[in-house]
């Protein structure tokens, strides 16, 4: 009960944060979080899925060998994190010009990005071996009691918008890593710091993946940009528009979240049968589902707005409409591939995931300027997405 409770203030805890800053004014700070919580989201599955054969093996044979793992997994993952953790931090800083460079924000977005893979490593892992403590004291401190501290900043109105974005992403780093002390035994420290010692002194890294690994991570990474596109051109709208966008955007991924429970975990055995997308979705509701969600999304961002002008609105609900349909089109195509996955053909889910993303690609690079002809583009490759992805698990 407890994990279902912070599982589902984590998926408003971020939301709820942009929301705050956006409804008191704090523009440019909801943005620059908007952008690092979607920069965030597609480092974390950018990286190579080396918990995969070490997840396999505990599960099937339910030993744990903590030397093979240290070894395989968390080792090489940790200097993985760190090399990659500062070169997106290096990249990511150049789109937060409207802060003053300085060491301490270089620091908080460097630490921010690596302990976000950190909590969700250990989702994980929480996940998988049903072992719920300490994560339900991570997630609880991450959003609630988080954004109830930020409120009470906020509200005061005594802070610049830089220092409440500095202080937002310390203590999203403090409350992440901070309740690891509570499963670490004081008398031990020194042992277990000295065990990992000689464990790293005699181990020399090996960045290694298997042929299956291999093809794991290419299929990720190409599914990467059709996944999370939306959620990437919302970040081009103005400075004053991006922290709105991004609320919107992500209460659409509530489709996703609608037909991943409804139909990829409900339904996986006609899944795996290969029944046709129009059986699958048979009493699933989804389409009126998505009309409502779709429309309120659109009419409360039209209310909220009204400030900005007439023509203003209809621009930007008019992309949000368009991103919306966008994101039941991707929805839809996700099902089509799982049936693919599912007669092992990973070469056609790999192809095509190529040609979407080479299409939005040149999409972002082209059209990005303009976050309602993007939006076009992005809705295009999406058409073109589900009717290649349908074509495919027709044939088999």
């Amino acid at each position: 009960m407890w994990y279902r409770v912070v599982m589902l203030s984590s998926l408003i805890g971020r939301v709820l944060t942009v929301t705050i800053l956006t409804k008191f004014n704090y523009v440019e700070a909801a943005g620059g979080l908007a952008l690092l919580f979607t920069t965030s989201t597609l480092f974390n599955n950018a990286l190579p899925p080396l918990h995969k054969e070490i997840y396999i093996k505990a599960v099937k044979s339910k030993v744990y060998n903590f030397r093979e793992i240290f070894i395989n997994y968390f080792y090489p993952l940790l200097l993985i994190l760190i090399f990659s953790s500062l070169l997106v931090c290096i990249l990511i800083r150049n789109f937060l010009d409207q802060y003053e460079p300085s060491l301490l924000l270089n620091l908080l977005i460097f630490f921010y990005l690596f302990s976000e893979k950190i909590f969700d490593e250990f989702h994980r892992y929480s996940l998988t071996f049903k072992k719920y403590f300490p994560w339900n004291i991570i997630g609880i401190w991450r959003n609630p009691v988080n954004n109830i501290i930020f409120f009470a900043l906020i509200i005061s109105g005594k802070y610049s918008e830089q220092f409440i974005f500095n202080f937002i992403l310390m203590m999203l780093c403090i409350s992440t890593l901070s309740p690891f002390l509570l499963i670490i035994k004081p008398f031990k420290i020194w042992k277990s710091l000295n065990y990992y010692f000689k464990l790293i002194k005699n181990t020399s890294f090996k960045f290694l993946l298997n042929k299956s690994l291999f093809k794991a991570w290419l299929i990720s990474l190409s599914m990467l940009l059709p996944t999370y596109s939306e959620r990437i051109a919302s970040l081009t709208a103005g400075s004053n528009q991006t922290g709105k966008m991004y609320i919107a955007v992500s209460i659409f991924q509530l489709i996703t979240f609608v037909i991943d429970f409804q139909i990829l975990s409900n339904k996986k055995a006609e899944i795996i049968k290969n029944k046709s997308l129009k059986q699958l979705l048979q009493n699933s509701k989804i389409f009126i589902f998505s009309f409502f969600t779709i429309t309120f999304v659109c009419l409360g961002y039209a209310f909220l707005s009204i400030a900005d002008g007439l023509n203003n609105n209809l621009i930007s609900v008019f992309t949000l409409l368009i991103l919306g349909l966008s994101i039941v089109l991707n929805s839809l195509s996700l099902i089509q591939e799982q049936r693919i996955f599912w007669a092992k053909k990973y070469k056609a889910i790999f192809i095509e995931m190529l040609i979407i993303s080479s299409l939005l690609f040149f999409s972002f690079i082209f059209l990005r300027f303009n976050t309602l002809i993007l939006s076009f583009g992005i809705i295009s490759a999406n058409i073109a997405r589900l009717t290649i992805s349908t074509k495919i698990a027709n044939e088999y």
